[in-house]
């Protein structure tokens, strides 16, 4: 019997499930838990035109039915709202052009002395966020009245040098959205009754046919608490342990933890949320995570990431869609993460797909995957090619193990077959179909 899912997470604190875990347990409540320090939601002291961005629109999760129309048309395909007034209260730009939360900075790990040089210059601790599993510290600092966040940032450096501060950078899924149609999945045969895999996404269509009576543990971190389904989330979800009528994912079957880290919120997909997002995986000992969502490099992400997977975690993350000469995306670029970029059924490269720092191709173009709030499409993308790696490794790897890691990498690149760029740059193109035993399939 699958794990009862509602909208919503689990109670505050990092201790993984509730009561009962995947065999039964009290449903997940809608609307989420209470406030509370390193929880992953509740955000307070915000400007008042945030408050308002974060909590527009969360009652329709609360509305079967009603909610499955309204969501497309209201939210993006992570869920944030797309209100351009909204959107505006809540994000600014940094000097590159990539989006951040307004308003605020992030400390990583910060001293005391580091946040009274903050207070001397007028920032404001917003949310203190103690990552106990990947042993760090975010601070949320709220930028001086008539300051930007660029200006701040400066300053903040500046006067404080050895102190590690940083944007609330925003991520972005990497995917070109969907259309009808599509090949046929591929099914995989492998049982996967006892793995687990993790993702950090955006909130899930759990009552979708290809994903009803999974076995799925949803945690918002961002919004309000509750964490409204996605498309980009749900068509995820789908290719990683999915399974209906005519339809499979690469590990049907499988556990899901599931990290919401846009929860409805204008301002979802924040390096601080992403960070949040890893602690929780890794205090429940999850081994392989996908991530299909990317943008700039981050002082705490660099070092969420890092901590992650310096204790044997393996994050599998999509290499996202500026173009073959684009720079690198992250945390795709980040030593140590599994980074996927996407190619054809004819392995001819994506078009648009990111390739700089990458090692592994994958299948990520006209995938049929579960359709939010019904039925299936065709999508294209480097999101939907990471999954197929995570499948690959979360079938070899039950628990995180550091030398495991290398060790399935390498037995990976010695099975995958060989693709080389126009640039000359080999990639190691992991099959799609997950083999039954006895083949000789890669």
């Amino acid at each position: 019997m699958g794990l009862p899912i509602g909208v919503g997470g689990f109670p505050a604190g990092i201790a993984g499930p509730p009561s009962g875990g995947f065999g039964g347990g009290p449903p997940i409540g809608i609307g989420g838990p209470a406030l509370g320090i390193g929880n992953g939601i509740g955000r307070i002291g915000l400007p008042p035109g945030v408050q308002r961005a974060r909590s527009s629109l969360s009652h329709l999760s609360q509305i079967p039915g009603q909610a499955e129309q309204a969501l497309s048309h209201l939210r993006d395909e992570v869920g944030r709202p797309k209100d351009p007034v909204l959107l505006s209260r809540a994000l600014a730009h940094d000097g590159q052009g990539h989006e951040i939360v307004r308003g605020e900075l992030i400390a990583v790990s910060p001293n005391r002395a580091d946040l009274a040089v903050a207070r001397r210059l007028h920032f404001t601790i917003l949310r203190r966020h103690r990552l106990s599993a990947l042993g760090l510290l975010s601070v949320t600092l709220r930028v001086p009245r008539n300051m930007s966040a660029i200006s701040a940032l400066a300053l903040l450096r500046r006067t404080d040098p050895s102190g590690n501060f940083d944007y609330s950078s925003i991520y972005n899924p990497s995917g070109d959205g969907q259309g009808p149609g599509g090949p046929t999945s591929r099914l995989a045969v492998l049982p996967a009754a006892n793995v687990t895999l993790g993702m950090i996404d955006g909130g899930i269509g759990t009552h979708h046919p290809a994903l009803a009576g999974s076995r799925i543990s949803v945690r918002s971190f961002a919004g309000d608490g509750a964490s409204p389904p996605t498309r980009h989330g749900t068509a995820i979800a789908s290719l990683l342990i999915g399974r209906g009528r005519g339809f499979s994912g690469y590990l049907p079957g499988a556990s899901l933890y599931a990290a919401d880290v846009f929860g409805g919120a204008a301002d979802g997909g924040s390096a601080s949320d992403i960070a949040r997002a890893l602690n929780w995986l890794a205090a429940n000992n999850i081994a392989v995570t996908n991530i299909s969502l990317s943008g700039p490099p981050n002082e705490l992400l660099a070092a969420a990431v890092k901590a992650f997977t310096d204790t044997g975690h393996v994050l599998v993350a999509a290499a996202g869609n500026n173009g073959p000469a684009a720079p690198p995306n992250y945390p795709a670029a980040y030593p140590g993460v599994i980074c996927v970029t996407s190619v054809d059924a004819s392995r001819r490269f994506q078009l648009d797909a990111n390739r700089n720092h990458c090692g592994f191709a994958a299948l990520g173009v006209h995938v049929r995957a579960a359709r939010f709030p019904r039925g299936y499409a065709s999508f294209t993308g480097t999101s939907y090619a990471a999954p197929v790696v995570t499948a690959r490794f979360g079938r070899l790897m039950p628990q995180p193990d550091l030398p495991d890691v290398l060790t399935i990498r390498s037995k990976l690149m010695r099975t995958a077959r060989h693709i080389t760029a126009t640039n000359g740059t080999l990639f190691y193109l992991v099959a799609a179909q997950v083999a039954s035993r006895g083949s000789t399939a890669n």
